[in-house]
C-alpha cells in the first residue's frame, strides 16, 4: 500500500487501465481502416497517431470517472486482449 492509501493506488491502476484499453482499442480501429482503405493507407502515422490519442483518451476517461471505472475497464481488456490473441493465432496458423 502506498502512503497516499489505497485510494490513490487504485486510482493509479484504473488510469493504467484506461491508458491500455485506450491504445489497444485504437489499435483495432487502426487495423479496420487500414483493411477498409487498402494498400494505400498510411500504416506508420496513423498507427502512432491513434496509439497515442487512444492512450491518452482512455487515461482521461478513466481519471473522470476514478475507481467505480475499475470493473468495465478490467472486462474491456480481457475482451480486447483475448480478441487480438485469437487473431493472433488466426493470422500465425
Amino acid at each position: 500500500m502506498s502512503r497516499d492509501g489505497p485510494r490513490a493506488e487504485g486510482r493509479r491502476v484504473v488510469t493504467l487501465l484506461g491508458a491500455v484499453d485506450g491504445a489497444l482499442l485504437a489499435l483495432w480501429l487502426n487495423l479496420l481502416f487500414f483493411h477498409a482503405y487498402g494498400e494505400g493507407y498510411p500504416v506508420e502515422i496513423t498507427t502512432f497517431v491513434l496509439f497515442s490519442a487512444g492512450a491518452f483518451g482512455g487515461m482521461a476517461i478513466a481519471d473522470r470517472y476514478g475507481t467505480r471505472a475499475l470493473r468495465p475497464l478490467g472486462l474491456a481488456l480481457g475482451v480486447l486482449l483475448s480478441l487480438t490473441l485469437l487473431t493472433l493465432v488466426v493470422l500465425m496458423g
